[in-house]
């Protein structure tokens, strides 16, 4: 058999179907042992190519799943901004109240305290008579 009939069992049939049967013809003596060196080339060749899509395949699977991250990554960025405003402007919000509160207590403190003097001013001047 020579390389133009190999080529097109190649064709025809598939690389695996030629590598199958490339032992048992070479052993027959009807493939010469450089044409086995070739077509083996070839189906190396075609091997590479295959692998070749594959991780280009691969590789661009690998930069969609990367925007994905990214993308999700600013998300999550977003989220917790957005919380530590709010988180934030929540704490503002009791700090202005507890002032207030401060503020009232104060307040009620020293009226508490005139109310008293007041009390005991009343308490220790002499009765009228």
């Amino acid at each position: 058999m020579d390389l133009s009939e190999l080529m097109s069992l190649v064709l025809s049939k598939g690389v695996d179907y030629v590598i199958a049967q490339l032992p048992n013809w070479i052993s027959k003596k009807e493939v010469s042992r450089e044409d086995a060196e070739l077509i083996l080339m070839y189906a190396m060749m075609n091997r590479l190519d295959e692998f070749s899509k594959k991780i280009d395949g691969l590789g661009n699977k690998m930069d969609e799943l990367g925007k994905k991250i990214d993308t999700r990554f600013d998300e999550l960025g977003r989220k917790i901004d957005d919380l530590r405003k709010e988180v934030i402007d929540r704490l503002d919000l009791i700090s202005n109240q507890l002032r207030v509160l401060n503020s009232n207590i104060a307040a009620t403190y020293e009226l508490t305290s005139k109310v008293m003097t007041k009390l005991m001013e009343s308490s220790i001047a002499p009765a009228r008579t």
